[in-house]
């Protein structure tokens, strides 16, 4: 397949996703501010209580990538999996009190295709035939190099073989160890 073929078809695939996921998060939005709405809260509170709930898992999903360490990573599943979790809960709960088990399924179904989306999202790879020939296409021109830095590596090189083999101090006269006398003038 021809490398820019490969590109254009994972770019789709991408934004197509990615439009499906604010979909998503769209009706999530919906089905919390649902759930917010029957638990007492008004206004501002309960239209913006999915930013506390959905928002964070992808805050956590993009902590997970492995740009960062391996306790970051840690902190970004956790905060994933809470938010996650508590998402799907709202939006059962919204379909459960908004018609039964079909609304329910349908709240489920949609945080699920979200994670499995975000999933596969970042998990796109090109084929091997794709990535060889676009690392053929690379050209690579050596560098040449640096006179300079060359002379100064091999004059390294040599005083680190000239140090080996030279004793610790040369042409040191030995000191003799204190004698017992003195040490007992100074109090030890």
């Amino acid at each position: 397949m021809n490398v820019k073929i490969a590109d254009r078809i994972k770019t789709a695939v991408i934004v197509v996703t990615a439009l499906i996921m604010a979909y998503a998060l769209f009706i999530s939005r919906d089905h919390i501010t649902h759930v917010a709405l029957l638990i007492g809260l008004t206004g501002y509170q309960a239209s913006t209580l999915f930013v506390f709930i959905d928002l964070p898992a992808l805050i956590g999903k993009v902590l997970q990538l492995r740009y960062f360490t391996a306790s970051t990573r840690k902190m970004g599943f956790r905060l994933m999996t809470l938010s996650g979790s508590l998402s799907l809960v709202c939006n059962i709960v919204s379909g459960f009190v908004g018609g039964g088990y079909g609304p329910a399924g349908y709240g489920a179904f949609i945080v699920l295709m979200f994670v499995g989306l975000e999933h596969v999202i970042v998990r796109i790879k090109p084929a091997a035939a794709v990535t060889r020939a676009k690392n053929a296409g690379a050209v690579k021109t050596p560098k040449s190099p640096n006179p300079k830095r060359s002379a100064a590596a091999r004059k390294g090189a040599e005083t680190r073989r000239r140090n080996a083999v030279a004793p610790v101090s040369p042409g040191a006269p030995s000191v003799p160890a204190p004698s017992v006398a003195y040490m007992e003038t100074i109090g030890q």
